[in-house]
C-alpha cells in the first residue's frame, strides 16, 4: 500500500514538473506583441551603421580582437576538449530504452 502511494506521488509530482517547464512565462496573446515590438530592431541596427560609416568596408584596418596566436591556441585548446572520450551514464526514462551509447 505504502509503495503504490508513493508511486503516485511521484507520478504527480514528474508530471506536475513536466507542465511548469512547458508553461511560457507569458500568456499566448501577449508574446505575439513582445515579438512584434522588437522586429527589425537587428536590420534597423546594421543599416544605420551603414549609413554612419559608407566607407566601412573598403578600410584595410584589421578588426581588433585575438591576434593570430591567441587565436591559434583557443582554437587548440577547444579541439583537444573535443577529444577527450566523456563517460556516458545510463538513463531510465518511462515507456524508453536503456541507452548507455551517445546519441
Amino acid at each position: 500500500m505504502l509503495k503504490g502511494h508513493m508511486i503516485l506521488i511521484g507520478l504527480l509530482v514528474g508530471v506536475s514538473v513536466l507542465f511548469l517547464g512547458c508553461a511560457g512565462n507569458l500568456p499566448e496573446t501577449q508574446r505575439a506583441d513582445v515579438l512584434d515590438a522588437h522586429h527589425g530592431k537587428c536590420f534597423e541596427a546594421a543599416k544605420n551603421d551603414q549609413i554612419l560609416n559608407p566607407e566601412a568596408g573598403k578600410e584595410p584596418t584589421p578588426v581588433e580582437g585575438f591576434d593570430g596566436e591567441s587565436a591559434k591556441n583557443q582554437m587548440d585548446k577547444y579541439r583537444e576538449g573535443l577529444k577527450e572520450v566523456q563517460e556516458v551514464k545510463p538513463s531510465i526514462g518511462i515507456g524508453k530504452a536503456v541507452s548507455a551509447g551517445s546519441y
